[in-house]
């Protein structure tokens, strides 16, 4: 109860201080030329844009490194050098299995020959001779088999000196000289990981972009990112691709945006934190008016109201135009991007005041270009939303239904009445 107490007395104060309502009055704003620039800003993280592990498929001691995290190397220069002792004992032993197979192979083609003579002249039977050939097509395929474990092992052997698959820098280094590693031949992980290297002449920026702003964003768009290390020195890029699967955490729903960088100079490293700014589309030197000036059929009773003109009025002047946001459709990255673009406002001329319809361009949400409807120099009314004027509305009825408390009315009833008994007393 003691909560209400204060309640009342500024209901009661309210009641007893009524004025008649004076004139509304309002804010004004005028119609400028200048430059509109919209721009989504996130946070990300320097990644390479291409990077590539080093695996080796043989087995054996690591005899030599050349290379060190940091260094830039050239295709094909060697990266790592591993004992070949065992391969090329593989290749020996190969190559003479090879030898022998040739060998039976030319035995048994010259035996398929003589047991063909001697079966036409019917000196041996059709068993006989079926027997040679089948010896003839084993010797053959003998020999197709140590073709290829020769094959097998010389590539073994070149395996043992692992190649930089790209032009690039050792990013991560994970073996050491004197390591023996383990690449079985069937290994489906593709072998033993060496080394990461990363192609870092351009890199990539991976940011997090709010959902309501992630349909402005288009592949192609300017990217402007500065890093912490050079706070006074941007890189240019444009953006990639937007990633289509949303990422939420916490009830914030975002999508990752890949941007690409140019970066010759090598200042730009993985893992370095970055701020993006994409700058969606821009207008130079374009008639806007203050966003706050706008407003949508849905705002007629209201603000008709706060500027003391009549809803039908308003209507009327306004010609049944279609004051309402609509999509946008067509045209290029820049020109696709449009917030709600028909409107209406009022334009004050003297004590004139007029609702003119106006479409609207881009708007960085202080001032929004116009497309039609308004001249630069115009003054144009800024009123509050409506939506804030219904609720302040709202509370003043509820302050009302305070005088409806059951014995408030009872007790002004009392003191009225005590009032007039005390006027009606003689002196």
């Amino acid at each position: 109860m003691n909560r209400l107490i204060p309640l009342l007395l500024m209901a009661l104060l309210a009641q007893g201080c009524e004025k008649p309502v004076e004139k509304a009055i309002y804010r004004t704003g005028e119609v400028v030329q200048r430059d509109i620039v919209v721009s989504v800003e996130a946070a990300g993280v320097i990644e390479p844009f291409l990077t590539v592990e080093v695996k080796s498929k043989a087995s054996g001691e690591i005899l030599d490194i050349p290379g060190e995290t940091g260094d830039f190397l050239e295709q094909g220069t060697r990266l790592v050098q591993i004992d070949k002792r065992v391969p090329k004992n593989q290749l020996a032993q190969a190559e003479a299995r090879l030898e022998a197979a040739l060998a039976r192979r030319s035995i048994a083609q010259a035996q398929s020959k003589r047991a063909k003579t001697l079966f036409e002249s019917k000196t041996i039977n059709e068993v006989d001779y079926e027997q040679t050939v089948l010896e003839l097509a084993n010797a053959k395929a003998e020999v197709v088999g140590a073709q290829v474990e020769v094959e097998n092992a010389r590539i073994a052997l070149e395996d043992t000196d692992v190649r930089a698959p790209i032009s690039g820098t050792i990013i991560e280094k994970l073996v050491e000289t004197g390591q023996v590693i383990s690449s079985p031949t069937m290994d489906v992980g593709g072998g033993t990981l060496l080394l990461k290297m990363a192609d870092l002449a351009r890199v990539q920026v991976k940011a997090l972009v709010d959902e309501t702003d992630i349909g402005k964003i288009q592949p192609g768009l300017p990217v402007t990112v500065t890093v912490t290390s050079y706070p006074n020195q941007p890189f240019e890029g444009e953006v990639l691709k937007v990633e289509p699967q949303a990422m939420a955490e916490q009830t914030v729903t975002t999508f990752s945006v890949l941007m690409t960088l140019d970066n010759a100079s090598g200042l730009l490293r993985p893992g370095m934190n970055a701020d993006v700014e994409i700058r969606v589309a821009q207008s130079m030197d374009a008639v806007a008016v203050p966003t706050a000036a706008l407003r949508t059929n849905r705002d007629i009773p209201v603000a008709a109201q706060l500027v003391g003109l009549s809803p039908d009025d308003v209507r009327a002047q306004l010609g049944g135009g279609n004051a309402s946001p609509k999509a946008p459709t067509g045209g290029a990255p820049a020109d696709r991007y449009r917030f709600a673009n028909q409107y209406w406002v009022f334009v004050q001329d003297g004590e004139t005041l007029t609702a003119v319809n106006v479409e609207t361009g881009l708007t960085d949400l202080d001032y929004s270009e116009v497309n039609t409807g308004l001249d630069a120099g115009e003054t144009v009314i800024l009123l509050p939303s409506s939506g804030l004027v219904q609720s302040q509305q709202r509370l003043q009825q509820r302050m009302r239904q305070f005088t409806g408390i059951p014995g408030m009315q009872g007790n002004r009833d009392s003191n009225r009445e005590r009032g007039n008994g005390q006027r009606g007393r003689p002196n």
